[in-house]
């Protein structure tokens, strides 16, 4: 209820400040693509609480129950409040700083992204491995068997769900690499991204100063930055959009500096 609670309220204060919901800007006018969007959604929130669902379920209630308070109930509740702090403070912070217009177009490295380029997701999904960790104590500790104890047990998949959700097909893997390409082609703050991609972790919270020197091979596994969300300029960029930026700049300096000549040329004679 506390992790469903702070999300509702961040995303009301968010659209009521903003007078809108841009998520939904390329779905509104198309019937199926805003119907499959809620679908889904009602699928994601039916699959994370799983846990709890089945916990309190008949055929898990009829057996006894575990008194509050054994070892995987704390550390499901510190890796819940760990959770809980990693998503509600970046969501703020990441609101502040695209909140002030001297921001646009910047990358967002301060407090929580200075140790992780997305606490958010980081933070949501220790979140429901914590709510797991608490709802499985009763068949962990042998107080169900059976078919409740299988039951109870598969509801990691509500955890799994949504660490895949988030990592391979609605977060990462939409923000990292499309991200740098935009970026990259654009030339809007590429060097500066790509210097804070170098000294951040893409997921797991680690400090920049031993991230930046940190093995390839590391990071590809215990850190979780998979070559999916690796880009490279000369594979994944499309080189024309390049070439046609370059072209638009250089002429744009040409024509600075033909003025700049004009105005010096243009005091000289008036001196």
């Amino acid at each position: 209820m506390l992790w469903g609670a702070r999300l509702s309220a961040f995303l009301l204060f968010r659209i009521i400040k903003t007078g809108k919901d841009d998520r939904f800007d390329d779905k509104r006018d198309k019937f199926f693509p805003f119907l499959g969007f809620w679908v889904f959604q009602m699928i994601w929130v039916w699959t994370v609480s799983l846990p709890v669902t089945v916990l309190n379920s008949p055929n898990i209630t009829q057996f006894p129950q575990p008194a509050f308070g054994t070892g995987r109930d704390i550390a499901g509740v510190i890796l819940f409040a760990i959770g809980f702090f990693l998503e509600s403070v970046s969501d703020v912070q990441k609101y502040i700083f695209r909140s002030k217009p001297e921001n646009k177009g910047k990358v967002c490295d301060v407090g929580l992204f200075t140790i992780s380029r997305h606490p958010n997701y980081f933070g949501e999904i220790i979140i429901q491995f914590g709510i797991y960790m608490i709802a499985v104590s009763p068949a962990a500790y042998g107080y169900v068997t059976g078919a409740a104890y299988n039951a109870l047990s598969a509801t990691v998949l509500g955890a799994i769900f949504l660490t895949v959700l988030l990592m391979f097909v609605s977060g990462l893997n939409l923000q990292e690499r499309p991200g740098a390409k935009k970026r990259y082609e654009s030339g809007n703050g590429w060097e500066s991204y790509k210097t804070y991609t170098e000294r951040t972790s893409i997921m797991v919270p680690f400090p920049p100063q031993l991230y930046v020197h940190t093995p390839t091979i590391l990071k590809r596994t215990i850190f979780l930055e998979f070559p999916i969300y690796v880009f490279d300029p000369a594979k994944h960029a499309d080189q024309g959009k390049v070439q046609e930026r370059e072209a638009e700049e250089g002429q744009r300096d040409r024509q600075g500096s033909h003025e700049q000549s004009g105005a010096q040329l243009l005091n000289g004679e008036r001196s």
